[in-house]
């Protein structure tokens, strides 16, 4: 893999994203389970689309001089087996048990051999409940991720100069089939979701960045105020799938792009957001495992009676940043670099 130098501000947008997304879980949570009523903003779920816009930047950034050589593919096929599979399905297996031998702890989620069997090979299906996702309630995200790492992994045998051009040509051709062919199995609609654009942006400012092109620092300061602005105002757009992609994804690409304009104009970014950025991935398997118990336990506590929600929301909050970073120290960090080297050998 090519050397480049470290883009800390992606660390940061990293935490951001995956901050965003609790947010909107803590949200749900104090609801469902924590006792309250109010009406749920769901901005938060934009960290999601920052998140592939992200992949889609990295991928390219960090494989600068690796198309067209040998042993490419199978290089970045095993540098994103090692970081992604192992610690998603550890969880997924932590869950697994839980349903299997606490089933009464869930509410309508039960055990199912085909849904567990489909998860673990990152591909939507539908659960007993109708819902499309994987057993893992973000496992959703990484069926998508692991496709487009796929299509990026095959293309890497090709030069640099086709990859934007072809990887365009297959995202427009699915998405398009999809629009004309109806109805497919659960598994097949993640070569057909618009979201794959997001990917796609990344893609696209990865490779003007490496070419030289960033904003100027007011330019890079505005394209950040009206991403976030049209994230906020975008609250009551209906978010189907070419909605989401214009009012989460594009603002993603903008915030992506301001930050690492920023970065090269010499802003320094936060340590503490660096870090978070590390365990962002972790945080993210994580808190779905902690908000439900959280909420439920506050309810038996009838601690709602006496303590403010915003209590609940920051108490939860704080405890899932902290699960997350913990099991980035010693779960994923560990495992990653065992297997890296393991692999080496």
């Amino acid at each position: 893999m090519s050397s480049h130098n470290t883009l800390f501000s992606i660390q940061a947008l990293r935490a951001i994203a995956a901050s965003a997304v609790v947010v909107l879980h803590t949200l749900v949570m104090m609801v469902h389970n924590g006792g309250y009523s109010f009406s749920i903003p769901i901005f938060g779920a934009s960290g999601v689309d920052l998140f592939f816009v992200i992949s889609g930047f990295v991928m390219v950034y960090t494989t600068q001089g690796d198309f067209g050589q040998p042993n490419s593919t199978m290089s970045f096929i095993r540098r994103r087996v090692i970081r992604v599979v192992p610690i998603y399905w550890f969880y997924t297996t932590v869950l697994v048990l839980l349903l299997v031998m606490f089933p009464g702890l869930f509410t309508s989620l039960k055990f199912e051999w085909p849904h567990t069997i489909f998860s673990y090979l990152f591909l939507l299906s539908k659960n007993n409940a109708g819902i499309v996702g994987t057993v893992l309630q973000t496992g959703w995200t990484l069926c998508f991720e692991m496709y487009f790492y796929l299509l990026f992994a095959l293309l890497l045998v090709l030069p640099q100069r086709f990859f934007l051009p072809v990887a365009g040509v297959v995202f427009v051709a699915g998405i398009t089939l999809g629009e004309l062919a109806g109805p497919m199995p659960p598994w097949l609609t993640v070569t057909a979701n618009p979201i794959l654009l997001e990917f796609y942006l990344g893609a696209v400012i990865a490779s003007i960045y490496l070419n030289g092109f960033v904003l100027t620092r007011p330019w890079a300061l505005a394209a950040i105020t009206a991403a976030i602005a049209t994230i906020f105002l975008s609250e009551n757009v209906d978010q189907g799938q070419w909605p989401r992609v214009i009012f989460w994804g594009l603002p993603g690409g903008a915030l992506l792009l301001g930050a690492i304009s920023l970065e090269r104009a010499g802003l320094q970014t936060s340590r503490i957001l660096v870090s978070l950025g590390n365990s962002s991935y972790s945080l993210y398997l994580v808190h779905p495992f902690l908000m439900p118990a959280l909420g439920k336990t506050w309810t038996a506590l009838h601690l709602g009676n006496v303590l403010p929600p915003a209590l609940l929301f920051i108490s939860s909050f704080c405890i899932c940043i902290l699960a997350g970073h913990l099991s980035y120290l010693f779960l994923e960090r560990p495992t990653t670099q065992w297997l890296s080297q393991r692999w080496k050998r």
